[in-house]
């Protein structure tokens, strides 16, 4: 029969008796005891039963009060059962002490109260991760407001210039700010704040470049052939940034004179490096030039965030040209 510890005094406690499982169920549920000393063979039920009926009032991981189970079977069987149900301990009643029950009652309790802490704490640090997340993805949607902010001044003042070539140049800047508030749109809309798919992202990139470069999609076309590709923040901007710089000199040089052709952006990872590659069928590189030595800010700027990423920036002539840069994943 189920004894609620939690009316006689025992053990300096206060003791509830009931002689019927149905009745120690409804006392459990008002009462709220802290301990519940179980018989393993009671009238109406086992106790296993009773036990499974008991715990299924509470969540398992926040019991709401400790249950030992007393029988007078030696069954490592039944006291494995036990344990399983919910219970905290087991006691073979012929082998019981007031020292040895005293010790249960006061573990089991012990027990209970380090898992409802550990479920408190648990609590606690999920709603803290869940603020700063709400925190982070806000701090994300800022600086992404910023960055465009920053780069429709850019813009503005880009239209505004008689001298073209100066024009271009903050055209060029304004890009570049772009494809860094770019990461941090797909940053404050996804789920995971410590990763950004490259993939997304480079499509993305084209769709802004093409458009913000007046490209006719009839007369030069992209396609993106990369896997979903995440890649940490740190990681991400500074591949983003060659991306734009690499997209942005295919679509400026490549393709004079309302040449058509076509862009591929492709990327990947290979034996824990990744690569990622501008391909374009346009007019190439031609011979005795020497990108590295062009005089071009955006391959200066793609050969600098190469070494930042500890990666190899490299170019093949041909039917086009190709721009590729391999880095370590991590």
């Amino acid at each position: 029969m189920p004894h609620l510890a939690g009316g006689s005094a025992w053990f300096g406690t206060r003791v509830l008796r009931e002689s019927a499982a149905a009745q120690g169920l409804e006392t459990c549920r008002t009462v709220r005891p802290d301990c519940v000393l179980l018989d393993y063979m009671l009238p109406d039920m086992t106790g296993l039963e009773f036990l499974k009926s008991l715990c299924s009032d509470q969540p398992v991981d926040s019991p709401g009060f400790a249950v030992v189970v007393l029988t007078g079977l030696a069954s490592e069987q039944v006291a494995v059962e036990a344990m399983k149900a919910g219970a905290q301990d087991y006691l073979v009643k012929d082998r019981i002490t007031a020292e040895g029950l005293g010790m249960a009652i006061e573990k089991a309790t012990e027990k209970v109260g380090l898992i409802r802490a550990l479920k408190a704490e648990r609590d606690h640090l999920a709603r803290s991760l869940a603020e700063k997340e709400v925190l982070l993805k806000e701090v994300h949607h800022r600086v992404k407001n910023n960055l465009q902010v920053i780069a429709s001044l850019l813009r503005l003042k880009a239209n505004r210039l008689d001298d073209e070539r100066l024009a271009l140049v903050l055209r060029d800047s304004q890009h570049r700010v772009e494809s860094m508030a770019l990461i941090h749109e797909q940053l404050y809309e996804t789920e995971d704040l410590r990763e950004v798919d490259l993939a997304n992202y480079a499509s993305m990139l084209a769709t802004n470049l093409f458009h913000s470069y007046a490209i006719d999609s009839a007369r030069v076309s992209f396609r993106v052939a990369i896997p979903p590709l995440p890649l940490s923040v740190d990681r991400a901007i500074p591949a983003g940034l060659i991306l734009n710089e690499l997209l942005s000199n295919a679509l400026k040089h490549a393709f004079p004179e309302n040449r058509s052709g076509s862009v591929l952006i492709e990327g990947g990872r290979q034996n824990g490096t990744v690569v990622l590659a501008v391909r374009d069928d346009g007019v190439g590189i031609p011979e005795g030039v020497e990108p590295r030595r062009s005089g071009s800010l955006g391959l200066e700027i793609v050969t600098i965030l190469s070494r930042q990423l500890k990666g190899v920036f490299e170019w093949e002539r041909g039917h086009g040209t190709t721009f590729r840069v391999s880095f370590p994943e991590s």
